[in-house]
């Protein structure tokens, strides 16, 4: 019961934390989108400034508060 008590501690967590920029893998570009897909495939995202598409991008946490260069 311990267990599934820090599972729900651990969900809470993750449902109330501010969502993360996103930046591109390959440009380190902020214009990446998601590409719409259907149901249960993985998202995919598409770089506006260089062309990049695929399921990968860099995220940077609120508490560093620093793009990628």
């Amino acid at each position: 019961m311990e267990a599934l008590r820090e599972i729900w501690e651990t969900l809470k967590q993750a449902r109330h934390q501010m969502p993360r920029p996103k930046f591109c893998p390959k440009c380190k570009g902020h214009n990446i989108y998601p590409n719409p897909t259907m149901g249960i495939l993985p998202a995919t995202y598409r770089c506006r400034d260089c062309g990049y598409e695929g399921p990968l991008v860099l995220e940077i946490d609120p508490e560093e508060g620093r793009e990628p260069r």
